[in-house]
């Protein structure tokens, strides 16, 4: 039965105003979340969309690690992690909506239960209409509600495809370079194939062409840690060794080749945040920058090994070669320790460079 305001004492009264409070405020950080994963492109990361993964990443992890076979088939496993994820979170911006403004329905005694308060949230929400209130205050909060409910649905025919298109992008610039250099991919062997195959004139291309993909694998900030799970469609391949190998191109590029760098400078720069975006967005601990190109994880008979092999393919080298190998591995402890933490997370392979016979 309803109670009219005057008769309701002011504990009732305040009661209702911090009940309606709560329910604004669940609906307000509903859409701090949404706009945060799908509209800001800024290092925010949205904690309910990361916790949400996560849960649902435990799961996975669980089932992979009890399941009689299943570690074996981690990776095929971990195909279905992102579309889970998704739904997860889809599921529970509903939810959180829906509990908004079931106390919100509640405040303003527009239904005579909380139950029927739940029930009439639900059939707002989900634009059904089954159960609308009867009073003025509950039908103007079913119609903000059911219109919240079709901005989800246009939200996610609008933001799902362009998801999709980074994941598959990222999917073609691993089979990129694991065709060039090899199931071990290793960066001296990517500028080696670029030059045995008479294409080394055309690496400030490529750089310009990775520099425009880590500008888009950057637009999807908020969802990297749901990317960065997403499996290749080879599943023993690695995207991270991939991009760790192809930052180790551009900087051999950069540092070694005798060659205008201005074009590799801006790529590794944009590859370098990338990696750190992804850090970042993981949740990674700390990494304090390394100076010494003693502490750097490619020793100096490795990095001087690729330069025998680059000059012996016809790879016009810088003549001071020491200032070559300072500037290499300053540049490569910029992401190095990104790498290795990713990899490390992932399960993957820690990329690594090969020794100095097997370049």
């Amino acid at each position: 039965m309803m109670v009219a305001v005057g008769e309701m004492s002011w504990l009732d009264v305040a009661g209702r105003v911090v009940i309606g409070l709560l329910g604004l405020g669940c609906v307000v950080y509903f859409f701090k979340s949404i706009i945060r994963v799908g509209v800001l492109n800024r290092k925010f990361r949205d904690p309910m969309a990361f916790w949400v993964s996560r849960m649902v990443l435990a799961v996975f992890r669980l089932y992979i690690g009890r399941m009689p076979g299943a570690r074996r088939r981690g990776n095929d496993v971990l195909t279905w992690y992102w579309p889970c994820a998704f739904m997860a979170i889809i599921a529970a911006w509903f939810l959180l909506v829906m509990l908004g403004f079931t106390l919100m329905n509640v405040a303003v005694q527009a239904e005579p239960s909380v139950m029927r308060a739940v029930i009439a949230s639900g059939s707002a929400l989900s634009t059904l209409g089954f159960s609308t209130p009867e009073t003025q205050a509950g039908e103007l909060l079913a119609i903000a509600e059911g219109a919240i409910g079709l901005f989800v649905v246009v939200y996610l025919f609008t933001f799902l495809p362009s998801f999709m298109d980074v994941i598959q992008e990222r999917g073609r610039r691993v089979a990129w370079v694991y065709d060039r250099a090899g199931e071990h991919p290793c960066g001296a062997r990517l500028v080696l194939w670029h030059y045995r195959n008479g294409r080394g004139d055309s690496l400030d291309g490529v750089w310009e062409d990775w520099e425009a993909f880590f500008r888009k694998f950057a637009e999807a900030r908020s969802f990297l840690p749901i990317l960065s799970l997403v499996r290749p469609v080879k599943p023993d391949r690695s995207w991270v060794c991939a991009f760790g190998a192809f930052l180790d191109a551009v900087a051999l590029a950069r540092t070694t080749v005798a060659r205008p760098a201005g074009t590799a400078e801006i790529c590794l720069q944009c590859g370098i945040e990338t990696m750190e975006n992804i850090h970042h967005a993981m949740y990674g601990t700390p990494i304090v920058p390394r100076r010494d190109p003693a502490l750097a994880e490619v020793k100096r008979e490795a990095y001087d090994a690729a330069c025998a092999a680059l000059a012996a393919a016809g790879v016009p080298l810088v003549e001071d070669r020491e200032r070559a190998w300072q500037d290499f591995a300053a540049a490569r402890m910029a992401y190095e320790g990104q790498v290795a933490w990713v990899a490390e997370a992932l399960g993957d392979p820690k990329p690594s460079w090969p020794a100095p016979e097997e370049v």
